[in-house]
C-alpha cells in the first residue's frame, strides 16, 4: 500500500519541474517504513526512483500506514504526530519541502 502512494507521489514530482529543481545532485536515500514494511526510495536530481534493495540509507521515517500515506499526500511532517524522522535537519527540511510542493496545486485564482 506504501509503495503505491510511493509510486503514484513519484510519478507526480516527475511531472513538477519546480520540484525536480529543488532535488540534490547527490544520490540521497531515504527509508519509509509502516509496520515493519520497509519501502525504499532514492532521489536526485536525474532521478526519483523507487529502489529494490535495502543497502544504507540517508534517512529514515517511520510510523502507521496511515501517517506514510499523510505525508506522500502532502501533510507537513510536523502536523503528523506519530512519524519518526532519522536524518539531518537539511534533509527533513528538504523532503518536507518536496512532500509538499508535490501535492500542493500550482493553480493560482486571479482576481
Amino acid at each position: 500500500m506504501v509503495k503505491d502512494s510511493l509510486e503514484v507521489f513519484i510519478a507526480k514530482a516527475k511531472n513538477k519541474l519546480h520540484v525536480m529543481e529543488i532535488l540534490p545532485y547527490y544520490s540521497l536515500r531515504c527509508c519509509l517504513i509502516a509496520y515493519g514494511e520497509k519501502t525504499i526510495f532514492s532521489l536526485c536530481k536525474s532521478d526519483l526512483q523507487v529502489e529494490v534493495e535495502e543497502n544504507m540509507v540517508d534517512i529514515v521515517i517511520e510510523g502507521s500506514t496511515e501517517e506514510i500515506i499523510q505525508l506522500l499526500n502532502g501533510t507537513k511532517m510536523r502536523e503528523i504526530k506519530g512519524l519518526s524522522f532519522k536524518g539531518s535537519f537539511r534533509h527533513y527540511l528538504l523532503l518536507d519541502s518536496i512532500f509538499t510542493l508535490v501535492n500542493h496545486s500550482e493553480r493560482k485564482v486571479v482576481s
